[in-house]
């Protein structure tokens, strides 16, 4: 049986899902990007409550479009939950996911009208997006879980998987730090005149909270570089293969990129072509991160559920399959 027909109807629907909820992200960051977040006043219709067609113009369909996505991905995280609770009620790590991610969308569809209700607050914007990541994630979970195929080259190690789940950890409240310098307008403040890239090495004053802010994600910054080598330092040490140990790789070249856009935002003094980029990005590492936390924890799984009596597994063994 080839691969492709392993896969059943739900994982594809997970799978799918997962991939919609990105694109939300990405289009998230181009109404912000953009000054587009307050285009349609209202909600949930654009000009009223029940205007959903909205009349042509870029900043208005962007953030029409926004929530239309919105609509789309919340319709089918409530069908994955039922699907979920109907067939798969025996296997948590697909029912709880679903379950909260359908609860998260909730949430974050009320967060959405308060954003623009409350014009933009920065602390309703970053609750917006945090709350984004973890549906996400949770989508993510449902995904690699659903699948009952071969789980080739992870290997059972609690030290790797720890280690996976903490630097996802700390991407996230840096994903959340970024946005709050986003909502701000804290960006800039230690850009100087002529000197773009200062605002990537100034330090000081710390005048005021936006500067905390800028200060904060810039040191938080360096510490996700540091925490995702690191990780591919533990996938080595504890003899990971196939995804297990790329996954980290690509985190690290996202990474690099990341920075570069970071940047680009200086230079091109916040534009849109180097901010909504870098929004993506960011959350590229955020499910790349997630993503390798989860297959080690379904190796950790497949491990404990083998049959009393068989050896162990060593720890640069593979398991094979769940």
């Amino acid at each position: 049986m080839s691969s492709l027909a392993r896969v059943s109807r739900f994982q594809r629907l997970a799978v799918v899902t997962a991939i919609l909820s990105l694109l939300l992200v990405a289009v998230g960051g181009a109404v912000r990007a953009t000054d587009s977040g307050l285009a349609c006043p209202t909600w949930p219709g654009c000009f009223s409550a029940g205007d959903f067609v909205p009349p042509a113009g870029l900043h208005v369909w962007l953030e029409h479009s926004h929530r239309l996505i919105a609509g789309g991905l919340g319709i089918l995280v409530a069908v994955q939950a039922v699907w979920a609770v109907a067939r798969y009620r025996h296997r948590i790590w697909v029912v709880w996911p679903s379950a909260v991610a359908a609860v998260a969308v909730v949430v974050q569809a009320i967060l959405g009208a308060l954003v623009v209700l409350h014009l933009l607050r920065a602390e309703l914007v970053t609750a917006h997006l945090g709350m984004g990541m973890l549906v996400v994630g949770c989508l993510i979970v449902v995904a690699v879980n659903a699948g009952s195929g071969p789980l080739v080259g992870a290997v059972a190690d609690r030290r790797f998987t720890r280690a996976a789940a903490a630097v996802a950890g700390v991407t996230l409240l840096q994903i959340m730090l970024g946005g709050h310098v986003s909502g701000t307008a804290a960006g800039l403040v230690y850009s100087r005149p002529g000197a773009p890239l200062w605002g990537a090495v100034g330090v000081a004053p710390v005048e005021s909270a936006r500067h905390a802010f800028n200060l904060g994600h810039r040191l938080l910054g360096i510490m996700v570089a540091a925490a995702v080598m690191w990780l591919i330092v533990v996938a080595h040490r504890t003899g990971q293969t196939g995804w297990t140990v790329r996954l980290p790789r690509i985190a690290a070249w996202l990474v690099v990129l990341q920075i570069a856009i970071g940047l680009g935002n200086l230079v091109s003094a916040l534009s849109f072509v180097t901010v909504i980029p870098h929004l993506v990005v960011a959350s590229w590492i955020w499910a790349v991160l997630c993503l390798t936390t989860v297959l080690g924890y379904r190796a950790l799984s497949a491990t404990a559920s083998e049959p009393a009596g068989s050896p162990p597994p060593g720890r640069r063994q593979p398991v094979a399959a769940l």
